[in-house]
């Protein structure tokens, strides 16, 4: 059998792999406690779910649904927009409906991208933008996210210069995953500057945007800045902030050309969301319940914060607290500078898996994520496997 050679520049998808690695423990009897998948444990609120429902049941909502996506769930999302980003005049033309954020961004990547076209984009970063711009044939340029560029990194620096002025897309990702950063607005104005120079396509993944821990770390959205309308688009979720990854719902919104060219990829691609799914949030987004929710949730997030970021303190491992998501980014331990094997052997003795930083790019070499979508009842176990891991290391150096 022949299969296609682009598959041979397809590596298995990072999560993918965790859950074999996962299976591969659990068959030689380990109890596993995963902190490596950000997957929110919470359900959605009862009052979405009532809503959904209600959807569900009305005569109409089970024909294919628009290959835009549902006209009121725009409406809705252009309010959401103004309310909470200050983001003013967006009309239907600026929006299409996603299936989740990671099928919008992997095929944006066929209608933006041509072979050897130059992107630049963060690494360590999520992987699928960047797997899909190397299947294309694009000349990828990476932007260290690290300590030592403070998570920020520049487009103009002597990293990307050789090959930042013919860049044609740019990957923006914050609040970062996987390092859980924020960026701040003067980084993110200066970002919309540099692309409108160089008539540079901005592709925002805003995925985490609902979730953050304080309001000197509330997100903004790229098109809050003067001119960003003309390159950007931008990917929303509501996977992680309604912890209902498993609804596959987001949304698309920016310069109604891009959107358009994003739709007409999608329309030969898929069918769109369902649509009681679209509009049950079509009318959560709207509800007064919502805020509080949000804030419920990120409340949550923050007694789980907190809780991790001690146990990994009193343990000796160097964190880089996050401002938003649902992530903590760890050094490695002294000595180790391999985080696959790393974590691989944490998992084969302990049965905790955890991420390795460079299965999100070269410079997450060094580091570990852990995911705080592990349930509170599992945590203190979680973090003992890692404990005992360490101590046993430790003793035998």
């Amino acid at each position: 059998m022949r299969l296609a050679k682009r598959l041979e520049q397809l590596p298995p998808y990072l999560f993918a792999r965790i859950d074999a690695a996962r299976e591969k423990a659990q068959a030689k009897g380990l109890e596993t406690v995963s902190m490596g998948i950000g997957d929110p444990d919470r359900d959605p609120p009862l009052w979405i779910r009532e809503l959904l429902c209600e959807e569900v049941m009305r005569s109409g909502n089970h024909r294919y649904p628009s290959y835009k996506g549902n006209p009121k769930l725009h409406d809705s999302a252009a309010r959401y927009m103004e309310r909470r980003f200050g983001v003013q005049g967006l009309g239907r033309q600026h929006f299409v409906t996603t299936i989740g954020s990671k099928e919008g961004l992997a095929n944006l990547v066929t209608a933006v991208i041509n072979p050897d076209d130059c992107i630049l984009m963060p690494d360590p970063m999520y992987p699928v933008f960047g797997t899909m711009a190397r299947l294309a044939g694009a000349d990828v340029v990476t932007m260290p996210v690290h300590p030592s560029t403070k998570f920020m990194p520049d487009p103009r620096s002597e990293v990307c210069q050789d090959r930042a002025n013919r860049a044609r897309v740019m990957y923006v990702n914050y609040p970062h995953n996987p390092t859980g950063q924020v960026a701040t607005r003067e980084y993110l104005k200066s970002l919309v500057d540099f692309a409108r120079e160089r008539n540079i396509i901005l592709v925002s993944d805003l995925a985490y945007s609902e979730v953050f821990y304080g309001e000197e770390n509330r997100p903004a959205s790229l098109l809050e800045f003067p001119g960003a309308l003309d390159c950007t688009i931008e990917f929303h979720s509501f996977s992680k902030s309604f912890n209902m990854t498993g609804w596959r719902c987001g949304f698309a919104v920016g310069n109604p050309e891009l959107i358009s060219a994003l739709h007409t990829v999608k329309s030969n691609m898929d069918s769109g969301v369902f649509n009681a799914i679209q509009l049950a949030m079509a009318r959560a987004l709207d509800d007064p319940r919502c805020e509080p929710f949000l804030e419920e949730n990120r409340a949550h997030y923050l007694k789980r914060l907190d809780r991790v970021c001690g146990l990994l303190g009193d343990m000796g491992v160097k964190i880089y607290r996050p401002g938003a998501s649902i992530f903590v980014w760890c050094d490695l331990p002294a000595g180790e500078t391999d985080s696959f094997d790393w974590c691989g052997r944490l998992l084969d003795t302990t049965g905790l898996v955890v991420s390795p930083g460079a299965a999100y790019g070269h410079f997450g070499e060094g580091f570990f994520r852990v995911s705080l979508s592990t349930p509170d009842e599992l945590i203190d176990k979680a973090l003992g496997k890692l404990a005992t891991f360490l101590k046993s290391n430790a003793a035998s150096a």
